[in-house]
């Protein structure tokens, strides 16, 4: 899996155009399935598109079949997690005077 709970992450692919470049926050994982698995998750009937692990995700401006929606699940391979890159960090700081760490 590329995400972890608690991650900020982009989605990189969606079944709705609109929802592609939006940042959201990975809150839950739901479990792996099948395509074409169905499954129920707090309350919502969800289809999964392909074959992959699931995560419950949240951020603004999301969209279902519905309308707007806050709260969406998503394939981990549709996502991008946000993260620092700590090996360009560890090759390019001479040392640990040389990390800026942003408050």
């Amino acid at each position: 899996m590329k995400c972890e709970q608690g991650d900020l992450a982009k989605i990189i692919f969606s079944v709705r155009q609109e929802n592609i470049g939006k940042i959201v926050l990975v809150e839950k994982y739901i479990g792996k399935y099948k395509q074409g698995d169905k499954f129920d998750f707090r309350g919502v009937a969800c289809m999964c598109p392909v074959t992959d692990h699931y995560w419950w995700i949240s951020g603004h401006g999301l969209s279902n079949m519905f309308g707007d929606t806050e709260k969406a699940y998503i394939a981990d391979s549709w996502l991008e997690p946000l993260r620092p890159d700590n090996d360009k960090i560890k090759s390019t700081a001479k040392s640990t005077d040389d990390i800026e760490v942003a408050a």
